[in-house]
Order: C-alpha cells, then sequence, then structure tokens
C-alpha cells in the first residue's frame, strides 16, 4: 500500500504539470492570436492610407486637368476676340 500512494502522488503532480502546460499553452496561443490581430489590423490601415493617397493624387491629377483644359479654353477664346 505505502507504493500506490507514492504513485498516486506522482500521477497527480503528472497531471498537475499537464494542466499547467495547457493553461500556458492557452495563454500563449491567445496572446499570439491578439498580436496578429492587431498586425493584420495595422495592415489594414495602411492598405486604407494607401488607397486614399491614391485617391487624393488621382482628385489632384484631374483637377490640374480641368484647369488646364479651362485655361485652353480661355485662350482660345482670347485669340478668336483678337481675330474679330
Amino acid at each position: 500500500m505505502d507504493r500506490e500512494t507514492p504513485k498516486a502522488e506522482r500521477e497527480a503532480a503528472f497531471q498537475k504539470l499537464q494542466s499547467e502546460r495547457v493553461v500556458k499553452g492557452l495563454e500563449e496561443d491567445r496572446e499570439r492570436d491578439v498580436q496578429e490581430r492587431k498586425e493584420r489590423q495595422q495592415i489594414l490601415q495602411e492598405e486604407r492610407e494607401e488607397r486614399e493617397q491614391i485617391r487624393q493624387e488621382e482628385r489632384e491629377i484631374r483637377q490640374e486637368e480641368r484647369e488646364e483644359r479651362k485655361r485652353e479654353r480661355e485662350k482660345a477664346r482670347g485669340q478668336e476676340k483678337s481675330s474679330s
């Protein structure tokens, strides 16, 4: 009977250690998930900012093109008046 008591204690200690390993593994998984989520959010934010920057540049180009066409029309009108 004395032999089973230490065996039972060893088994209980082993089970406790296994449980602690599982808990630690879950905590590490959770931490990793949080970190990965933050990284994905950062990447998405950077992509949004990049798309917005591109849209802004496209708007500026279109505005410059409109202004250039307007100047050309005004120049053409000026030449029509002077030739009249």
